[in-house]
Formats: C-alpha cells, structure tokens, sequence
C-alpha cells in the first residue's frame, strides 16, 4: 500500500461521497478482502474501494497482478512469456499490454514539444518499408510506407505510416514537424525537391553512387541506423497483427524518449504514465 501511494497510483484521501456527511475517509486494512485495504467513513461507516478513480477500478485482476504484468511489458517481454511468470491467462496480459501502449499514444499526442531541428541542426529525413516478404518467400504481405524524421542534435526521431510517398503526402509531416531553419539531409527522391523554397536548407546525397556526399558531407546514416532499431523493435510484430502496428509504433517512440533503458527505471516511468488514467 505505501508502494500505491507512493506512485500516485491510489489517492492518498478520499470523502465520503453522501451528500450529508463528506467526512474525510479512513484507509483501513482488512486481509479478507481482495485487495486487503478499503476506505471507511469513521461517521456513516460507508466503504470505498482503493480502485475507485483509478485505472484498476474495471480490472478484475488483483493489484499484485496488474503490477506484474505492467513489469513484464516494462522489461519487453512477449505476451505468453508475461503470462506463464505472472500466471495471468494470455487474453488478459495481451488486453493489458494494449492498455499501456494506448497510454504511450496519448502521452505522444498530447506531447506539446514534439518538433525537430530549428536553425543550424541538422535532420535526417526517409521513407522505409516497415514489413515485406523477404527473397519472395512467405505468405503474401502488404508492404507499409512508414515516414521517418532523426534529429541529429537531441538524438531522438518520429515515425508515422503513410499511403505514399509522394509530395503531397510528406512534405505536409515536414512541416509540421521540422522546425523553419533546419538543415535536412535527404535521398534523392523527388517528393523532396520543393524544401529550399520552403525555409529549409535542403542538402541531398545520390546513393546510387554514394553513402556521403564527398563535397558537402551530405548522408542520411543517422535515419538508417534509427530504421533498424525501429525494425527490430517492430516488425516481428507488424507480421501477425497488422492492426497493432500504430500502437506498436508509439510504444517504440515513448520508450526511445525514456532516459534510462533499465527495467527497473521503465517500470517506475510506467507506472507514471498510467497514474494519470
């Protein structure tokens, strides 16, 4: 229970929701209950649940079980593997696990900094294939056009799927989040070619004859190694379920803004992140 407290995931006083009494309630222990702890009015001796208000008041599941399994997604760990250590059946850890990668997509958007460059950084710009059948072999795959964008200063980057990658579909994300100023490093792709008259200083490397340009210095390597994490992150995924892949996505995103990739540090950041629900 300090623990609950501690983190803001149970509030710490409560009032008597009777209109005539809203005496302020007492926390009190009662091992025979499920969750061993209950709020009591000392005046009208009405009860609450410690999950009311919070996000563990529609789950079925124990408190100790909710923080375990939010642990095991925490520390990365697949679905079937979450459920043997917590034994917690499948359908549960997976709805959880969507419950916490919802909250990282929330987070994201409601993220009022989320811009990259600004006058002399340079930003990284490409679009990638997110999952494709690889020398042909495979049941048949939809290829996914994802957009992504690497600040080369602040080391942190944005991917969002996209239809295509024409002009009319990228440059509208450029701009909404590179900031005016920025120097953007690209491929030659000719949906590129209107960003110098846009406020960009627009610099491009011909990868058909080279990785960095030899006279300005020019390449999109910083992008490529952000690609493969992405990939590693993601795509194992993406095959089976197509429709989880956004919120897969965003799950990469707020992890890579974590400042610490130990376990321990995730789940605490975790946790914050659902405290608010």
């Amino acid at each position: 229970m300090n623990f609950l407290l501690s983190k803001g995931l149970v509030k710490r006083h409560r009032n008597c929701a009777k209109v005539n009494c809203r005496r302020r309630m007492i926390l009190t222990k009662d091992t025979s209950k499920k969750d061993k702890y209950y709020f009591r009015c000392p005046k009208c001796r009405s009860t609450q649940s410690i999950r009311k208000g919070t996000f563990f008041e529609d789950s079925k599941l124990s408190i100790e079980d909710i923080l375990s399994v939010a642990f095991c997604w925490s520390a990365k760990l697949p679905v079937k593997s979450a459920s043997a250590m917590t034994e917690v059946c499948q359908n549960s850890v997976s709805q959880w696990y969507q419950f916490l990668r919802e909250k990282c997509s929330e987070t994201l958007i409601s993220n009022p900094n989320y811009t990259f460059g600004g006058p002399g950084v340079v930003v990284q710009i490409d679009e990638s294939l997110i999952a494709r059948r690889k020398y042909n072999v495979g049941r048949v795959v939809e290829p996914q056009w994802v957009f992504g964008i690497y600040d080369t200063n602040t080391k942190l980057g944005h991917i969002e799927l996209v239809e295509d990658r024409s002009a009319a579909t990228l440059i509208p994300l450029i701009q909404k989040y590179v900031l005016p100023g920025s120097t953007i490093h690209s491929d030659q792709w000719p949906a590129y070619n209107s960003l110098n008259q846009l406020g960009y200083n627009h610099l491009t490397v011909n990868h058909s004859q080279n990785f960095v340009d030899p006279n300005t210095g020019t390449c999109t390597n910083a992008i490529e190694a952000y690609w493969s994490r992405v990939k590693k992150n993601v795509r194992l995924h993406w095959l089976s379920r197509r429709d989880q892949l956004p919120l897969r996505i965003d799950e990469f995103l707020w992890r890579d803004r974590l400042p610490t990739k130990k376990y321990s540090l995730v789940f605490q950041e975790t946790l914050r992140l659902v405290a608010v629900s």
